[in-house]
């Protein structure tokens, strides 16, 4: 059984609950841990039109004290309750600018994460959200493909964030081609890379139902992705990447089948950014 779900986001930017909502809703799940993971403000040039108006540095910082009040009444509730409630943990997510390193390492620096997930939503200022496949030839759409995955290489090898959160992102809205990208032998070469460099920079792959509300309608990775990770015995850790109250732990059943089916028998979980193996 899967006992942690560590990548949700709150009202705080573009989820639908408060943090203590989403708790509520975590607590009626078989979880011994659940992980708050906001994004982060972004920096100059970079805009989501999905996040909250107004200063997302003071929204951020009141997320952050909004789980870490949590995290302490949820503390001392444990101390002497016969039933405990899930372990709150503090996190977030990332988005990976590297041409703005100091001001990433800067947020990581500033807040008492138990974790942090690296994700790639931009490539240079272009939103992948928002990246429209149907407008651009084929071989335009596999080159957008590797040089997403040229991105995921390179915040490998920075190296500052725990895990990788959903590492195919870029098929949400083009699923057709990017299978259709992941039948040739140049994206075979391309993952092996980026794979490669994964596994040295012994960082964690997110395993996520996230994708099977979106309109790609797949697990983040897909199956293809996830054979080549394990095949470099990558670890993982789940997550329902959860944006309102129904889809916290959403369809762990599957998540869990779908991960044994490739021979993972372990997830990873982080606590004061030092990993923490568990049996599912």
């Amino acid at each position: 059984m899967i006992t942690a779900d560590i990548h949700s986001h709150t009202h705080y930017f573009h989820g639908k609950n408060t943090v203590k909502e989403m708790y509520a809703e975590a607590c009626k799940k078989n979880l011994l841990y659940y992980g708050f993971s906001e994004h982060t403000p972004l920096p100059e040039g970079f805009a989501c039109l999905l996040y909250r108006e107004g200063d997302m540095k003071i929204a951020f910082d009141n997320y952050v004290q909004d789980v870490l009040n949590l995290k302490k009444e949820v503390e001392e509730y444990n101390k002497t309750a016969s039933k405990k409630k899930p372990q709150v943990l503090l996190g977030m997510e990332l988005d990976f600018t590297p041409t703005h390193k100091e001001y990433m390492e800067k947020l990581i620096n500033t807040y008492p994460f138990d974790y942090v997930i690296g994700t790639v939503h931009f490539i240079n200022e272009e939103n992948i959200g928002r990246w429209k496949a149907n407008e651009i030839s084929l071989e335009e759409c596999f080159n957008f493909y590797e040089r997403y995955y040229a991105f995921i290489a390179e915040l490998a090898k920075w190296n500052k964030t725990d895990i990788i959160a959903h590492p195919d992102f870029v098929k949400i809205h083009s699923i057709e081609i990017f299978h259709q990208w992941l039948k040739q032998d140049r994206a075979i070469e391309c993952l092996h890379n980026t794979f490669k460099i994964i596994k040295e920079s012994s960082m964690v792959l997110e395993v996520s139902t996230g994708g099977l509300i979106k309109d790609c309608h797949e697990i983040h990775p897909s199956p293809q992705i996830l054979k080549i990770a394990s095949e470099y015995q990558i670890p993982i850790s789940f997550a329902s990447d959860t944006h309102n109250i129904n889809t916290v732990a959403y369809e762990f059943e599957k998540l869990e089948q779908f991960a044994k089916s490739y021979g993972y028998t372990k997830h990873t979980i982080f606590i004061n950014r030092k990993p923490i193996e568990l049996t599912f």
